[in-house]
């Protein structure tokens, strides 16, 4: 069995370069050996705290990067001679001087309650045949199915924006997102209580917002109608976000943006499912775009340290 040692000099380490990563990783085993860890059992919590002790010694962000990289060569290098399977902190980076989040993250149980607590007023309402009521309840209607598209399938405003009829694969029980200059085109599943909600929209609340338009369009998701008017040419675009956005913060006061939402629903994804799976789900065009949401979960993983693993 080849040692450490041999194995960072067949990938053309200079002797100096080898003689420090080995004694860097001789410094994180004395680390483990002192939980009585051995070096095959540790994980990203392990090297997490251990990056706590470096941060504590005084040592740079630079520094701490560093240490972090050989400990991935190490932990490759034990998937080599059989000892692990994966690299538990491979994407795991440390960038700057930033510890802050990308934005604050709200939990699953937050986003599924911004989406069951979104009410959509019933046609037997007793304002119901007002006109400047079904203009709301017809909004409603459609902001519910978008903000499920977002909690959900993870869409940006400007993919709701954009989305024709016909990328919607209800049949399948699929959604078609197209790419764009920044983002890449995927195919993502429905929820079945979303099926249920966009068949109602698109043969209900679809049709009757289109009905005050001009002209047709085969944008998905059109504009609530001004109170007694008819849309003009080009008119049925949304103009909903700020409204949208209020109403939202109603239901969770920590709500900020869309942006925040989406930022969490990528998060909850890396927890469940491996990188270029997530990478394809949030269309990232690069990889790198989908790590910068790692983060958030070193985030976690120090609450977590400082929560069992106090120094």
């Amino acid at each position: 069995m080849i040692s450490f040692k041999n194995y960072l000099q067949s990938r053309g380490n200079s002797k100096s370069t080898v003689e420090n990563y080995n004694g860097y990783i001789l410094d994180f085993i004395s680390y483990l050996d002192r939980d009585n860890t051995e070096p095959e059992q540790a994980s990203a919590k392990e090297v997490m705290a251990y990056q706590n002790v470096l941060t504590k010694r005084g040592y740079e962000n630079k520094t701490r990067n560093t240490r972090l990289t050989v400990i991935k060569h190490f932990f490759n290098y034990q998937i080599e001679i059989g000892q692990r399977l994966e690299n538990p902190v491979q994407h795991l980076k440390i960038k700057g001087g930033k510890k802050q989040k990308l934005y604050p993250i709200l939990e699953k149980h937050e986003l599924e309650r911004i989406y069951h607590n979104y009410e959509v007023p019933s046609e037997e309402d007793e304002q119901a045949k007002r006109n400047w009521f079904k203009a709301v309840r017809l909004g409603k209607a459609r902001n519910k199915v978008i903000i499920g598209l977002m909690i959900y399938q993870g869409l940006t405003t400007a993919e709701v924006n954009k989305m024709q009829l016909n990328d919607l694969k209800l049949k399948e029980g699929q959604l078609l997102i197209r790419g764009g200059r920044k983002s890449n085109e995927r195919l993502l599943e429905l929820k079945a209580h979303q099926i249920m909600g966009l068949m109602e929209y698109v043969n209900k609340i679809r049709a009757e917002l289109l009905s005050y338009s001009e002209e047709p369009t085969d944008y998905l998701f059109i504009s609530s109608p001004p109170i007694g008017k008819k849309y003009k040419r080009g008119k049925t675009v949304l103009h909903i976000w700020k409204r949208f956005s209020q109403e939202i913060r109603e239901i969770n006061s920590d709500f900020i943006n869309f942006k925040q939402v989406r930022t969490s629903v990528i998060t909850h994804w890396l927890k469940e499912y491996n990188l270029r799976k997530v990478q394809y789900m949030a269309g990232h065009r690069y990889v790198s775009s989908t790590e910068a949401y790692l983060v958030n979960q070193t985030e976690d993983l120090q609450k977590e340290i400082d929560a069992f693993h106090p120094f």
